[in-house]
């Protein structure tokens, strides 16, 4: 006869405990156990509770490997549910044999209706360590549910594959929201949206009557970061400032030849340079930097409220002011094929032109970013580096009906922009090198990315994994918060980042006005339905777990555990150095710092 002492943690989320019946098979070398019951009078597995249960076995298994969890519904109706699943949360069993130190098996994972668990102590081991047949049976057998379970689909061709799942209600527990994240989520976009409606505007179809009621959108939803936007988004050196550290900090690059397709001319520019340099002299200093939206060309636009809906394909030139000055937009072209019909607009020109020019390249980032830096690298791409595929697509970017480019503009982008994507993109400091950006003032992104990231690049084989581990983490967590996080930062003031636009790029200069400028931004209902999906986007819905937070003891080795502490230590000291030196900004950058970065892609 064999006694062991089994204590089984039940998690602490809301429905965690259960009134079923649950057993256990302790497996071991020399054989198994029958079930064993795992039964005290009265309810067990409480939400939160730690139990200890005492099981006597009538044979010597040997050392242990496994342990089988069994759940059974109870013999009479359960209280208050009778007809309704019962789902457990289990987060750790530990069996301490009769002989020997206690054995932690790490769990997490729901159990639902009558089913079982194998788990493992949590030691980790890679296949080859693997040496008991029972072992290397038991991963084999994982492995294979896992693929059943998380099989492959083709979502729309041209675009990475994704889940075989038709609905997000066919998810199991494990990898739905929990009930407290999915309540927050749509209470979040739900009071959004209410407000709006009672202010009349969800349903408008029409133009804004003026700027000043613009801002009525975001008037009980102010951020320190919102009203910043307000106060300076015609200003240029704002404009340029977006392309370091706005929504999209990733196309900016150094600029050591015009494009053939962007005649600028020193005359053009020479107000902004100043006396006694150039173009080519500018060029050669490498103070010059280009952000080509040229994805875009050609891209198939939406309607909305039966109107046709237009884009442009941009070309923006900008200069880095010697010693810290300002980057500032020196020449926009809105088009890729120069001519009489695509004027060059400038600083120089009138108020309403250049503004106009400077808004059509806002509207073309926001395409670019939703479409490819937020959409595709950092989720479609993150649910590719996961191999199980676990989240659906539309459930979290509800965009496409109020966009400028729809569905079918997102797609075409999407599949143009796979031909170009490789893995240097994904890889920031490759990414920082190959844009030659590594020295530009002021860009937080870079600065706060590249401690984050900390893994210097290797073409050995330990190192190239460590930096593809590295990568996936660093797109699933600190990328996906630097351009997920501020999204109602920068778009709650509609006019710094529209969404769509209503009437054609400018083909000459001269045209432009207030009324034209209002006419061309997207209407009221257009604006309300994108500025609700990006306030829910844009928050955390509960369940916080900022970078480095493992609550989920998952392993049990000093090693593991010691690489974590420090890793959290220097987290801590990364962002303390953030702090203070957002202490001196106008504009505090936050999106990097760790406290604010989710472990994972969470929404």
């Amino acid at each position: 006869m064999a006694e062991f002492r089994v204590r089984v943690s039940t998690g602490e989320a809301f429905g965690a405990g259960t009134w079923d019946e649950m057993s256990v098979i302790i497996v071991g070398t020399e054989g198994e156990t029958l079930p064993l019951p795992l039964d005290h009078f009265g309810k067990e597995f409480s939400a939160g509770a730690e139990e200890d249960f005492e099981v006597t076995c009538p044979q010597d298994v040997g050392r242990v490997l496994l342990l089988r969890l069994h759940k059974t519904p109870p013999a009479l109706p359960r209280p208050f549910w009778p007809l309704a699943s019962d789902a457990w949360f289990c987060r750790w069993v530990q069996l301490t044999p009769p002989r020997g130190a206690p054995l932690r098996f790490p769990c997490y994972q729901w159990l639902e209706d009558q089913g079982s668990l194998v788990l493992r102590e949590g030691t980790a081991k890679i296949s080859w360590e693997d040496r008991h047949p029972t072992l290397q049976q038991q991963r084999q057998e994982e492995l294979q549910a896992r693929r059943e379970m998380y099989s492959w689909k083709t979502y729309i061709p041209g675009w990475p594959r994704c889940l075989n799942e038709e609905t997000i209600k066919n998810l199991d527990l494990n990898i739905k929201y929990s009930l407290a994240k999915n309540i927050t989520f749509y209470l979040r976009g739900g009071s959004m949206l209410a407000h709006l409606k009672l202010k009349g505007l969800l349903d408008r179809k029409g133009l804004w009557k003026s700027l000043e009621e613009m801002r009525s959108v975001f008037s009980f939803r102010k951020t320190p970061a919102v009203e910043y936007v307000f106060e300076h988004w015609q200003e240029d050196a704002f404009f340029a400032y977006q392309f370091l550290n706005g929504l999209n900090p990733v196309l900016i690059r150094r600029c050591r030849h015009l494009p053939k397709n962007f005649p600028v001319t020193d005359a053009m520019v020479a107000l902004v340079l100043g006396p006694g340099t150039s173009l080519q002299a500018e060029l050669e200093k490498g103070s010059l930097f280009l952000v080509d939206h040229g994805i875009l060309s050609g891209i198939r636009t939406n309607v909305i409220n039966r109107r046709p809906q237009f884009s442009a394909a941009p070309m923006t030139l900008l200069y880095q002011r010697p010693g810290c000055g300002p980057l500032l937009p020196l020449a926009i072209q809105l088009s890729q094929t120069p001519g009489p019909d695509s004027p060059i607009f400038l600083p120089s020109d009138d108020k309403w032109d250049w503004l106009l020019a400077k808004t059509w390249v806002r509207n073309a980032e926001f395409s670019i970013h939703e479409a490819l830096t937020h959409l595709l690298q950092v989720h479609l791409v993150a649910e590719v580096f996961t191999l199980a595929t676990l989240r659906q697509l539309p459930h979290c970017h509800p965009l496409f009906k109020s966009t400028g480019i729809g569905i079918e503009g997102f797609s075409e982008l999407i599949q143009r922009y796979m031909e170009q994507l490789n893995y240097s993109i994904l890889c920031l400091p490759e990414d920082i090198r190959a844009r030659g950006v590594e020295d530009i003032p002021g860009y937080y992104y870079r600065d706060d990315g590249m401690q984050i990231w900390g893994v210097p690049s290797s073409l050995g084989t330990r190192e190239a994994l460590i930096q593809y581990v590295t990568m996936v983490i660093f797109t699933c967590s600190a990328k996906h918060s630097a351009v997920g996080t501020g999204q109602f930062d920068f778009s709650a003031w509609m006019p710094n980042l529209p969404p769509t636009m209503q009437l054609p790029p400018p083909t000459s200069k001269g045209q432009a006005s207030l009324e034209k400028f209002i006419a061309t931004l997207p209407p009221v209902n257009a604006t309300c339905d994108v500025i609700i999906a990006l306030w829910a986007l844009s928050k955390e819905p509960g369940d916080r777990r900022s970078l480095g937070t493992y609550p989920d003891e998952h392993f049990t080795e000093v090693a593991p555990c010691w690489s974590i502490a420090a890793f959290q230590s220097r987290l801590a000291q990364i962002s303390r150095d953030i702090q203070e030196r957002n202490q001196d900004l106008e504009l505090p950058y936050t999106y990097l710092d760790p406290p604010i970065i989710e472990n994972s892609v969470s929404i």
